[in-house]
């Protein structure tokens, strides 16, 4: 799968751009605010609807504008596909796959997989959990038909649990909505724990062809006491969560953790350390979403050269060529960005104030 044709308007500094893109490696030089990392997010718009960089849609668009607007042409296996996006400051937003209005943002993930690796991938490790639990269920969004289902199961569940405590319902009200809420969160546990059984493997070997780290493990936590059942932790719990208004415990509270040596990896090592970590992580989703799937995806590789040195950008590089996805990857040095794709059939633009031109790859 590659997306061939690329259509932007009015997103941040881009007015209007027309791009046709290699199916494999792509790559943006120019400098600081031109307009690189802007590209990138209309990718990332076109595949989910949002922004990678914040919550809020309104700095998204064009401050002369009233819409952003993103048009893409998809080549798959199972043929062509036509996707537009267009978000409005009042709110609105109208999603179109082959001229179909489309209600969910979940169909422009299946149309148009795409991860990001950037500068910002670090906060997997350092920021709070809800980051990681985000990222596990896009993997398991592409790995598992059921999981999508099961997941929205279980949010209700959770939703009107909550509504319970917070409204002091009756006990018999709240004991039908737990049960409900047990087998929901032990179905994405399962879910969850199957997926890691496969993904730590190919993390240990994204880590050891990465970096020099040894002893590198992924962890995963359920969200509940790992040698009690759900059923009574929430039972134990229910006081406390009456008095709190919310459930403390249940498959919204999963997460996991990278250690190093036994330890976790963000009190050990280096930031420069903890970015290939991170990369590491990312990595080993898309090449599990390949495996089990077999779906290759847009890679959005930002700043590529900041933080790395020569040896360690080829790594990442055969990495993600060993995916089989497509790339987009933006740095402000021409020769360092090609450099690190040596041997490799590129397509390279410049950008200058949201204005991008097919350039020459030679340096």
């Amino acid at each position: 799968m590659s997306l061939s044709r690329l259509t932007v308007e009015n997103l941040r500094n881009i007015r209007h751009v027309d791009l046709t893109l290699n199916p494999g490696v792509n790559l943006v030089w120019g400098e600081n605010g031109s307009g690189k990392t802007s590209l990138l997010e209309a990718i990332y718009f076109l595949g989910s609807s949002r922004t990678f960089r914040g919550v809020r849609i309104d700095p998204v668009i064009n401050r002369d504008a009233t819409a952003a607007t993103v048009f893409g042409v998809v080549n798959a296996a199972e043929g062509r596909r036509r996707i537009g996006v267009q978000r409005g400051r009042a709110g609105t937003k109208d999603i179109k796959i082959n001229g179909e209005v489309v209600r969910k943002a979940s169909e422009l993930a299946q149309a148009l997989p795409v991860l990001v690796l950037g500068p910002e991938t670090v906060d997997l490790l350092l920021g709070a959990p809800g980051g990681r639990r985000r990222f596990l269920n896009w993997g398991l969004f592409h790995v598992e038909h059921g999981f999508l289902q099961d997941w929205e199961t279980a949010v209700r569940c959770l939703k009107q649990r909550n509504s319970l405590l917070r409204a002091k319902g009756s006990e018999q009200e709240l004991a039908v909505w737990s049960s409900r809420l047990v087998k929901a969160s032990e179905a994405l546990d399962r879910y969850r724990a199957a997926y890691f059984g496969v993904f730590s493997g190919l993390f240990a070997d994204a880590c050891s062809n990465l970096s020099r780290l040894t002893a590198v493990d992924c962890i995963y936590h359920r969200g509940w006491d790992a040698g009690r059942s759900l059923a009574d932790v929430l039972a134990s719990q229910e006081e406390g969560d009456r008095k709190r208004g919310f459930t403390l415990s249940g498959f919204q509270k999963a997460d996991f953790e990278v250690r190093v040596a036994g330890q976790n990896a963000v009190g050990v090592c280096s930031r420069g350390e903890l970015k290939v970590l991170a990369w590491a992580l990312v990595l080993s989703q898309g090449l599990m979403s390949r495996k089990r799937q077999q779906q290759t995806l847009v890679y959005l590789v930002d700043d590529l050269c900041a933080e790395l040195d020569l040896a360690s950008r080829k790594r990442v590089c055969d990495e993600i060529i060993k995916s089989g996805g497509q790339v987009v990857a933006t740095g402000i040095d021409l020769k360092q960005l090609v450099e690190s794709w040596v041997g490799i059939d590129t397509k390279v633009f410049h950008v200058e104030h949201g204005r991008f031109s097919e350039t020459e790859s030679s340096i």
